[in-house]
């Protein structure tokens, strides 16, 4: 069964989660591992696969073929060596014979790692099938936090997109993001000596009283501190025996459950309330896809040096169709022995309040393949938008793309041009108003996600003096480049395309093209960095791409590595490639 099969009216939950699960396995593996074996038709309707471990051949029906995402793959068959039979092959059979080849190939430290690697596939499958059978009836999302809690299938291109170590299915329910729960917070009482705070503005520890119903709830002694929790990091910190011992101690004491009620939004460690002015970020003991999700110190002070850092610069200025959410407050405690204790939290500014994030999403949920039965968020959008203009689909979605590129594409190139920071804007961490159909502001978050140009470092530390403690944060133009290409590009743009070229609603060869004459315009207006990134992405063969198969089979966690990054290798550029000449003689091919 294909997936676009499974995705529409019929089939149950288990065939699309399956089909779903496959697709993300065959993507990923087609890019990092099996480039140089595999072998695409002639028209590009399937692609055989030779497995080393067995004597057999995969093949694998096409159904959409992406310049510029992952492929959406029809229904699979073996052939054994011997036979000139090709047999069907059932999803669960190939992500199986797949997985197996991955470590046949890779021998990455042998067989021993590959249940880990197939727990988390079928793991990862699992979740899919039981959020899929969850929002069979659910309303499409409608603003931010309805849009945070509909990614149904994980990353675009991950082989276990939605594996999660660490917990269990009863709080898997409370505290995930697709199960919409709400809950409160826990909260302790520390003794001030022990806290450890900083803020671009004002303390940390006043900002928990603006928390609604915490700063009522609890009375505290005069020398104690405030320090609010994620459930499941009080239930981690409750069995530490340093924690239990400051609580014998009296230093510390757990005063329980407190104030309004929060939601997971897409990062499930990021929580969200309506009626509070933050979001809180919080670490907890889960593995997401690649990491543990815990919070280190440096981004901590990262957080607080960079807000500092943009209000002087004037960044909210920049443009008005785009804006940084920053992340200027953090609280936590000091352990001995320990540059993290656990107790991290940060807080992170909420622009969507009451009704404010009405018609705002991010562009994961934007972008991702649809529900069964549903057409695709950013699709229904477009069509709506066009039948309510009496424009045809296609003309509104260029326009809308168009749009879409005034706030998520120039803003990002002119901050960089300008002051040499470059942000980590990939899709989840990328956010757009279509309060009125059309884009009209973008939003960036994330405290991790930044990078400041070696050139530009001087010049911005005698401006924000803290900086000089975030040596982390600096790398050459070259290493931004590339780092930035895929985030920004390779991870966001590119997802819009692919929707847009899969729903038929503009050519991924026309949309290529519209990207490459904007960044054109961009390189001759620009100057500086910016100029030099346009430049790069309408030249370079080939683009940096993160390679999360790799990173998960060699069962890396890229936050614990010494620059916070998983494993990356090249993808052919199809900026380069696009040519005016291409997508008109697509235009001449009869429909």
């Amino acid at each position: 069964m294909s997936l676009q099969q499974a995705i529409h009216p019929g089939p149950c939950a288990a065939a699309a989660a399956q089909a779903a699960s496959l697709q993300a396995l065959l993507n990923t593996y087609l890019r990092e591992i099996a480039a140089g074996s595999a072998t695409l038709a002639g028209s590009r309707d399937s692609v055989e696969i030779p497995l080393s471990h067995i004597p057999a051949r995969l093949r694998v029906q096409i159904e959409y073929f992406s310049q510029s995402g992952p492929h959406c793959f029809g229904p699979a068959q073996i052939r054994f060596s011997g036979s000139s039979a090709w047999q069907a092959a059932a999803p669960v059979q190939v992500l199986t014979l797949v997985a197996q080849e991955c470590f046949a190939r890779l021998n990455a430290g042998g067989a021993g790692k590959l249940p880990d690697f197939l727990r988390g596939i079928f793991n990862s499958n699992a979740e899919i099938e039981a959020i899929l059978c969850r929002h069979a009836d659910a309303p499409e999302p409608d603003g931010f936090l309805a849009a945070e809690q509909a990614l149904s299938y994980g990353h675009w291109l991950h082989p276990t997109p939605k594996s999660r170590d660490g917990l269990t299915g009863w709080q898997q329910a409370v505290y995930a993001p697709e199960y919409a729960g709400r809950f409160r917070l826990a909260f302790f009482a520390a003794d001030s000596a022990l806290v450890a705070q900083g803020a671009a503005q004002g303390t940390a520890a006043g900002l928990v009283r603006q928390i609604p119903g915490a700063g009522s709830a609890f009375r505290l002694q005069p020398h104690e501190t405030l320090i609010p929790a994620h459930p499941l990091q009080a239930q981690m910190l409750r069995l530490d025996p340093a924690v239990q011992a400051l609580m014998a101690s009296g230093r510390l004491r757990d005063l329980g459950e407190g104030g309004c009620a929060f939601a997971a939004t897409s990062s499930m460690r990021t929580l969200f309330a309506p009626e509070c002015p933050w979001m809180l970020k919080f670490s907890i003991p889960v593995r997401l896809t690649n990491s543990l999700r815990v919070t280190k110190r440096n981004e901590l002070e990262t957080g607080v040096s960079m807000a500092r850092l943009l209000r002087g610069l004037g960044a909210a200025r920049l443009s008005p169709r785009f804006r940084i959410i920053n992340d200027p407050a953090y609280l936590t405690l000091n352990l001995p022995g320990r540059s993290e204790s656990g107790f991290e939290v940060i807080f992170r500014e909420n622009p969507f309040t009451g009704r404010a994030g009405q018609g705002v999403y991010n562009l994961a949920a934007l972008t991702a393949d649809p529900l069964p039965g549903r057409s695709a968020l950013l699709t229904g959008i477009i069509q709506r938008l066009a039948s309510d203009r009496g424009q045809p689909a296609g003309d509104t979605a260029c326009r809308w793309f168009d749009a879409y590129l005034d706030c998520m594409l120039d803003p990002v190139l002119e901050l960089y041009d300008r002051h040499g920071i470059a942000l980590e804007a990939h899709q989840q961490n990328s956010l757009l108003d279509l309060g009125s159909g059309l884009p009209s502001c973008g939003y960036y978050r994330d405290n991790q996600g930044y990078f400041i140009a070696q050139d530009a470092f001087p010049r911005l530390c005698a401006l924000e003096p803290s900086l000089a403690g975030q040596p982390a944060l600096v790398y050459p133009r070259a290493h931004i480049n590339e780092r930035l290409a895929y985030y920004h590009v390779v991870n966001q743009i590119f997802a819009v395309i692919r929707r847009l070229g899969r729903d038929g609603l503009a050519s991924e060869p026309a949309l290529l093209l519209l990207l490459r004459r904007r960044l054109s315009a961009a390189a001759d207006r620009l100057t500086g960095a910016g100029a030099e990134f346009a430049r790069y992405l309408l030249t370079a063969p080939s683009l940096t791409a993160k390679a999360n198969l790799l990173t998960r089979a060699h069962n890396v966690d890229e936050l614990q590595t010494e620059t916070q990054e998983g494993l990356f290798l090249q993808m052919p550029n199809p900026i380069a490639a696009a040519r005016p000449k291409l997508v008109q003689e697509l235009a001449d091919v009869p429909a």
